[in-house]
């Protein structure tokens, strides 16, 4: 028989008196996993705690300050599950999410005691020991993409067959000590994958709220086109996650995809959430002449950063053409050095010549950096500030600097893992790691000269640039104003000012 399965989307994480930004989006992966899963034959619905209550914001005390979590509690999610339900299953992406993670699995075990447990998503993947180890409501963790393995987990429990021969799970032995059954294969072709599910989410609410992860440019939906990243950078977890191989969409897909949207939802705007995005020059020159083809008309942009290599000036201009209007870098240092150390394949000046050809197409773009590496130097640091100021100069509009923390699953966490405190100023770092707090993993910069580092990085960058261009000063208060948003840096003040105000 087919089971019934819910899927719970958790309540948003908010630090409003931080400079780090988390904002509420539509749960992608999580729709994904329940296309799969009605795919495969089982009746699936969906708790989704921001979209049930987007004008739901509590107050949420951890030892490092008060938070606010955004949309339902978890006595309220666990009071939204049917009791016909057989699997509950649980998105958790972030590390910060995680204290919010156990009471929602003791709320749903004291609700629903009979139901089995899972848990899936990237933080999911890089500490399903410990989650076994410390929750013990949670029955199984998937491991890296989630469908296929999701769908074997319920058809095993269908069949009444012991969830030891899934391959892409976390269990707990005889003994109930956590152990692996193994990795599960990537899928091969992502065309095949089932459109998210969006019908089983309140999409209007998120819609209606102007929620997206990029800058609000009307009616936003969330997409990928393409899933892994070849590269292993040593901060990141996306190799555990995903594994090294890059697979993309093909181009009439993603405009399928985006026709779709716009048909059902009257999308007028699309973030693509891809980690490493429009990878190859020819992959790019191909959507976009998909999109003119077919005459579909939205904006588009690349909020998470990407790959400079592609970007030159006939792929910028292209890029413009097509409907793009904001793109993200994500060169992370200044320091050839530093970049080398942490294996991140950049070239710099490469980089610098893309943003140029950007900026030249009329592209609104933004870099992401992070300061803190456990083996930089303070001339690394100097060098960080010397790009920022190359890269103001240039007329880059935004930039986001970020204090380093080993995050589960990366490289660097399984080689600091004895330094690290599992205390809730390490839990919430990724909300906390600025604003005041931060904790250093660097023998020679203090928790208080890595503040100051970061402060001299955003100090040296809009300094320079506001100086350069006072125009970008005046445009930021006038959108303020007018609650239009054109660039990264206006959506994170106009989303800070919108927090406190709260």
């Amino acid at each position: 028989m087919p089971l019934d399965v819910c899927l719970i989307k958790l309540p948003t994480v908010l630090a409003p008196k931080s400079v780090s930004y988390f904002g509420t989006v539509l749960p992608l992966g999580l729709a994904y996993v329940a296309a799969a899963a009605r795919a495969g034959g089982h009746r699936v619905a969906v708790v989704d705690a921001p979209g049930a209550a987007m004008d739901r914001f509590a107050p949420w005390p951890t030892d490092v300050g008060e938070l606010v979590l955004h949309g339902l509690g978890p006595e309220e999610l666990a009071a939204g599950i049917s009791p016909e339900t057989r699997v509950v299953g649980i998105g958790h992406m972030f590390l910060h999410e995680w204290p919010l993670l156990r009471e929602t699995v003791r709320a749903v075990r004291a609700a629903r005691p009979g139901v089995i447990l899972v848990v899936g998503g990237e933080n999911a993947t890089g500490m399903w020991e410990r989650i076994l180890d410390e929750a013990p409501e949670v029955d199984a963790c998937v491991l890296g993409e989630g469908e296929a393995t999701f769908v074997a987990l319920l058809n095993a429990l269908e069949r009444g067959e012991a969830l030891h021969g899934v391959t892409g799970l976390a269990l707990r032995g005889a003994d109930g000590r956590p152990f692996s059954t193994g990795r599960a294969q990537r899928l091969r072709s992502l065309d095949a994958l089932s459109r998210p599910a969006w019908d089983l989410f309140p999409v209007e609410a998120y819609l209606d709220a102007g929620c997206g992860s990029g800058v609000d440019r009307g009616r936003t939906m969330p997409m990928v086109t393409s899933r892994g990243c070849p590269f292993r950078c040593t901060f990141c977890s996306a190799p555990l996650m995903w594994t090294t191989r890059y697979e993309a969409r093909s181009p009439d897909d993603v405009a399928d995809e985006v026709a779709a949207l716009q048909a059902r939802y009257g999308v007028t705007n699309i973030d693509f959430c891809d980690l490493t995005a429009v990878l190859t020059k020819a992959w790019i020159l191909d959507l976009c002449a998909v999109i003119e083809r077919r005459g579909l008309r939205f904006t588009w942009q690349l909020p998470s950063g990407t790959r400079s290599e592609a970007i030159d000036a006939e792929a910028a201009r292209a890029l413009r053409a097509s409907g793009c209007h904001n793109f993200g870098y994500a060169p992370e240092s200044g320091s050839p050095r530093m970049l080398k150390r942490v294996n991140k394949k950049v070239a710099l000046d490469r980089l610098e010549q893309s943003v140029a050809d950007a900026l030249t197409a009329g592209l609104t773009v933004h870099a992401n950096f992070i300061v803190g590496f456990p083996d930089e130097t303070w001339e690394d640091v100097a060098a960080t500030l010397r790009f920022l100021a190359r890269l103001a100069l240039l007329g880059m509009h935004s930039v986001s600097v970020m204090t380093f923390s080993p995050y589960p699953g990366s490289e660097d966490y399984a080689r600091l893992q004895s330094q690290i405190m599992f205390d809730d100023e390490y839990i919430y770092g990724s909300l906390f790691r600025s604003g005041g707090r931060a904790r250093s993993y660097n023998p020679s910069i203090g928790s208080s000269e890595l503040l100051a580092a970061q402060a001299a990085a955003f100090a040296t960058f809009f300094g320079v640039q506001f100086a350069r261009r006072p125009g970008r000063a005046v445009a930021l208060l006038s959108n303020l104003a007018r609650g239009r948003q054109e660039t990264a840096l206006d959506k994170f003040v106009s989303a800070k000012l919108a927090q406190l105000r709260r």
